[in-house]
């Protein structure tokens, strides 16, 4: 532990630059502000924070249960009393959501569309509203690589259904975005420790507080090292392999937050690292080799502000840079040769946005906004270390340079139609200026009625354009990439109905998508146009607070895809999801999670992973009067053993669909104020 503090300041070195380039950046607009100062949920009980409506995600209705999609709202309080150590863990207790693990990454779908192993998720993750997907995967990891501490989330909003009018091409499925505590919530210091199963050791230091002039400012630096655990691999003993692999999940990494945040204007900086042992011979890699390691690195700055030009209207403005890095080290032995292929992605971009929000006109609230974007750099490059390209060539298998530009403008109206009627008018124009036009219409409609609740309903079109990656990666014994693919389009219709039910809620959601030109590998695996891929389904969701202790989130997700060879691998038909907290007495706290999946198609629709059902247990103890508390998470509880899909991957011992998951883990941190 002690050398994972050490290290975290000497490998911040890409920081430096990234620093430079958003001041120079910055200086190329007049900017002073964002809106009020967000409000910070740390403390809130929920009858308090069922009275917070306003969203932080700046380009959507500012009040949550009147815009015209679903929205669940993750708080930190949710965080710490479940015990949730990355995004993923949040996202799988959400309705709609499915997540998946190849002890590689973590991947997350959303309403039956999760393909195994596809990069791009289809929804956009936010950090204060500036967009973390990078430009060579247009992904955004939902593990430990998500360049963001838990610990610092005020809150997480989650927006389901199609958002490209306003956000493009990466929300096909809507948008998350994480909001950070402000300084002022933190107001000193912070330290936390935690140790659990696999030798996992993580630690952060937070400091945070508001100047006399009204700026707040806040600063967190964490770092984590996993050994890893053993598991076992039935497929490999079918290989003559010893089927133990050590090491799964060992990983180590870090992360670096600043934040400077006034009335008017917020400059954020980030960084991070993970680097991961991958002994389980994916890619037909040597079987526990921990030479096997896959890094991803994100930087990322963004300078927002927001201006008053009247009583009625507000320029918002923002400028931001980013980068993003990925190593994979893959190591073959062959007859003659031990051999290590690396693979190699750089991506670097910079933007700009402006946008006016106005409400000059009675009964309306209306946006036009316009964003530029630069991707200085998207770089892959695949080669075997000292053998050029083994047994092929002395030069590299895949040396890709591109760049990219992108343009778009945007225009959104909210109109009361009358005092419980509101309708919402929304239409994008996205550009390449290397080819490529998308025009994306949104219309919405939310109706309130005093006793019956709120009824919405939207429709959507949307677009996903291929990745770098998706074109252009193609080496002489990998051929994935396909230049001539085309973008997919989507067309959407959903209903909602929301209620309050005394100190609860009660949501119902049901939806119908067509993706058009759907993106996937072909039996070949090779990326091509799939066809269509169609999907209906039903989210159900109910929360409510009972005698002042007790807290309950529970609902069901019901999902029919059909894709043009029937139902596609790994969409669960059925999954039920619980959360229960309390408030035990004594300073003691519990959440309880239960989730259950039900079977899902994995190899093109050959097999099939059984459903399971998992249970999570947290337990807090916060003494009264003192400034520290302590909890222990227990993961996977009963110690259940299942399996999830994975892409098509050839192993030394064979092909392999599936990949089985850790049993029963075990988390203990404890934080101190000071």
């Amino acid at each position: 532990m002690m050398h994972l503090s050490l290290t975290l300041f000497a490998r911040l070195r890409p920081l430096a630059g990234l620093v430079g380039s958003a001041v120079c950046a910055g200086a190329l607009l007049p900017l002073p502000a964002l809106a009020a100062a967000r409000l910070d949920g740390i403390d809130m009980s929920l009858e308090e924070l069922a009275e917070v409506r306003i969203l932080a995600t700046p380009k959507f209705a500012e009040d949550a249960e009147h815009s015209p999609t679903a929205i669940s709202i993750v708080t930190a309080a949710d965080i710490r009393t479940f015990g949730w150590r990355t995004l993923a863990d949040v996202l799988r207790s959400l309705q709609g959501f499915t997540v998946t693990d190849d002890h590689t990454y973590s991947y997350a779908g959303v309403r039956g569309v999760s393909a195994p192993g596809d990069y791009r998720q289809r929804f956009q993750v936010l950090i204060d509203g500036m967009s973390v997907n990078e430009n060579i995967y247009a992904s955004v990891p939902v593990d430990a690589a998500l360049p963001l501490d838990l610990d610092l989330v005020e809150r997480i909003e989650v927006i389901r259904g199609p958002s490209a009018s306003v956000y493009g091409g990466d929300s096909m499925f809507g948008v998350i975005n994480l909001v950070t505590r402000s300084g002022g919530s933190v107001n000193g210091n912070e330290a936390a420790l935690s140790v659990g199963s696999g030798r996992d050791g993580r630690a952060r230091l937070t400091h945070g507080g508001e100047t006399e002039g009204g700026v707040g400012y806040l600063v967190s630096m964490s770092g984590f090292n996993a050994h890893g655990q053993g598991l076992n691999f039935p497929d490999m003993a079918a290989g003559n392999v010893d089927p133990q692999a050590r090491r799964v999940r060992g990983e180590d990494g870090l992360r670096a937050f600043a934040q400077l945040r006034a009335n008017d204007w917020r400059a954020t900086l980030l960084h991070s690292e993970r680097d991961r042992i991958v002994p389980t011979g994916s890619y037909a890699t040597d079987f526990n080799d921990p030479a096997h390691r896959e890094k991803d690195s994100f930087s990322l700055a963004e300078f927002a502000a927001i201006q008053a030009l009247d009583g009625n209207t507000t320029l918002h403005e923002r400028v931001y840079v980013g980068r993003y890095q990925y190593r994979g080290k893959f190591p073959y032995t062959y007859p003659a040769d031990y051999v290590i292929n690396r693979d190699d992605a750089t991506g670097e971009w910079w933007g700009l946005e402006g946008r006016l929000v106005s409400r000059a006109w009675a009964g309306q609230r209306w946006t036009v906004g316009m964003e530029y974007r630069d991707n200085l750099r998207q770089y892959q490059k695949n080669a075997d270390v000292g053998f050029g390209c083994y047994d092929f060539s002395a030069a590299a298998c895949l040396d890709s340079h591109q760049r990219s530009r992108l343009f778009n403008v945007y225009a959104q109206d909210e109109i009361n139609l009358t005092a419980s009627t509101l309708l919402t008018l929304g239409l994008r124009f996205d550009r390449r200026f290397n080819g490529g036009e998308h025009w994306s219409p949104r219309v919405g409609l939310v109706h309130e009625t005093e006793t019956a609740g709120i009824f919405k309903l939207l429709y959507a079109s949307a677009f996903r354009d291929p990745t770098v990656y998706e074109r252009l990666y193609t080496t002489p014994t990998f051929v994935y990439g396909n230049p001539e693919i085309r973008p997919e389009r989507m067309q959407s219709v959903e209903g909602t109905w929301e209620k309050r039910v005394g100190n609860g809620r009660a949501m119902a959601s049901v939806y119908f998508f067509r993706i058009k030109d759907l993106i996937a590998p072909d039996a070949d695996g090779i990326v091509q146009n799939s066809g269509q891929l169609t999907g209906k389904g039903l989210e159900v969701e109910f929360e409510q607070r009972f005698a002042e202790r007790y807290s309950l989130r529970t609902g069901y997700t019901l999902q029919q895809p059909h894709a043009p060879n029937g139902r596609p691998d790994n969409a669960p038909r059925h999954m039920f999801k619980a959360n229960l907290g309390a408030d035990l007495g004594g300073g003691f706290f519990s959440g309880l999670e239960g989730q259950y999946v039900s079977r899902r198609l994995t190899a093109e629709g050959s097999r099939h992973v059984g459903g399971y059902s998992l249970f999570n247990l947290n337990v807090r103890y916060v003494p009264s009067g003192r400034r520290w508390e302590m909890a222990l998470g227990f993961y996977n509880l009963f110690d259940v053993r299942f399996s999830d899909p994975v892409a098509t991957d050839l192993t030394v011992a064979g092909p392999r669909w599936s990949v089985p998951q850790i049993g029963r883990t075990a988390l203990l941190t404890t934080t101190l104020f000071f």
